[in-house]
């Protein structure tokens, strides 16, 4: 990886960047800033081999205790951007600075941040694991992660040097491979399978596919038109109370919607006509013998 480039000329900065990854330098390098700009001495003590120093933040407004061990150089602060970033907060950088720390000690930093955070990884089939556990450590996979470590770290010192190196070791990468070939038989796509994975495959499955849920409405086809038409002429049919005829329909889907009624019995209007003209009468009277 490129340097970062880099606010001042301290040692302690520049630590930093060939330290950290360039997405946490940048937020190491905004702390370091603040260190040097915002930051004041309210407070000094010390107590059982550790200095405490009351650091006044004129962003933040607030006063922070910084306890720093000089003969571990260990230190932890009451901001805990330490334990929540596992970056060294500007208050712990402004302590560094004033005792003339050139470098970060190992206490302030995580690994997993770092740019050689992958180099010592060791790891078996089962995950990654300690150094002390040895005995369950897959030694071919260490060698391969070292590999891997110094390709990278190879192909970040070609950055910006002359063509003829990368030639040069773009010749020596094939003529290893060429050299190598011979005494090393191809692998199968299920042996590079195993290899990628780190253990071997097991034949036997004990896992059965699930059973088939039939849902509400599944399973059902969609009837075509001459489908439809034969299973409408195997109903029996019924009588239309528009057209008055036996067919496959009713009143509602008549295809004859406008039939024309036969006209009503003269004599049975003449005959509603007076039994309404009795009843009103009737009514008439009543309300006089009321009165």
């Amino acid at each position: 990886q490129s340097t970062p480039q880099l606010f001042s000329k301290s040692a302690l900065e520049s630590d930093g960047a060939r330290l950290f990854t360039h997405a946490v330098f940048e937020e190491f390098q905004e702390e370091y800033k603040c260190s040097t700009n915002t930051l004041t001495s309210r407070g000094f003590s010390e107590s059982n081999n550790m200095e405490l120093n009351t650091v006044k933040d004129a962003l933040r407004n607030r006063n922070f205790i910084v306890q720093y061990n000089p003969g571990t150089l260990e230190s932890s602060c009451t901001c805990k951007l330490f334990e929540r970033r596992g970056v060294p907060c500007r208050h712990i950088l402004w302590i560094y600075l004033g005792n003339g720390l050139e470098k970060i000690p190992e206490s302030s930093f995580a690994k997993r941040w770092t740019k050689d955070a992958l180099r010592d990884i060791k790891s078996n089939h089962k995950g990654c694991v300690g150094v002390g556990d040895v005995d369950i450590i897959d030694k071919k996979r260490i060698e391969m992660t070292k590999l891997w470590s110094e390709v990278h770290e190879t192909m970040g010192v070609l950055i910006g040097r002359e063509k003829e190196h990368v030639e040069d070791l773009c010749k020596l990468i094939k003529e290893f491979r060429e050299k190598l070939l011979p005494s090393v038989p191809p692998m199968t796509k299920h042996q590079e399978l195993e290899e990628l994975l780190g253990c071997a495959t097991n034949n036997e499955i004990t896992i059965l596919p699930p059973k088939i849920s039939k849902n509400k409405g599944s399973g059902k086809r969609m009837m075509s038109n001459k489908a439809k038409v034969v299973a409408c002429a195997s109903k029996p049919k019924r009588m239309c109370n528009n057209c008055k005829q036996m067919a496959h329909h009713d009143k509602r889907n008549c295809p004859n919607p406008f039939v024309e009624r036969p006209p009503q019995n003269v004599d049975d209007e003449e005959e509603e006509e007076e039994e309404e003209e009795e009843e009103e009468e009737e009514e008439n009277e009543d309300d006089e013998l009321e009165d």
